[in-house]
């Protein structure tokens, strides 16, 4: 499934959730319309939360390429570039930022909660 898709269908779920959670604002209802509304609530979570986990899992090892290479990128920058230490350390930065993203989703992954 496409990314734009995939935003396009978490934008009408989450649409829909915020109706559902309007509606259960309102007084007079009855505990049926309640309890329907309850089930629509945690059935849009629910398919909120999929949609969401099934693109960052695709994501995941486009993310851990990526950061392979943004790794070598920097080993050249630091090693080839004299006087571009800052830029090395960002970039050094930005690769173990991706690391700790990478290492708490797998924990979540091998969890069960992702």
């Amino acid at each position: 499934m496409a990314n734009t898709e995939i935003r396009n269908t978490l934008k009408r779920i989450r649409e829909a959730q915020n109706a559902v959670t309007s509606a259960l604002d309102k007084s007079g209802l009855t505990q049926p319309q309640r309890d329907l509304l309850d089930e629509l609530s945690d059935f849009f979570r629910d398919i909120d939360t999929t949609l969401v986990m099934t693109e960052l899992n695709k994501s995941l090892d486009k993310l851990q390429d990526k950061n392979k290479k943004l790794k070598a990128l920097n080993k050249r920058t630091q090693n080839k570039m004299e006087g571009l230490e800052k830029v090395a350390k960002a970039v050094d930065s930005a690769a173990k930022v991706v690391d700790a993203l990478l290492k708490a989703v797998d924990i979540l992954v091998k969890a069960g909660i992702a």
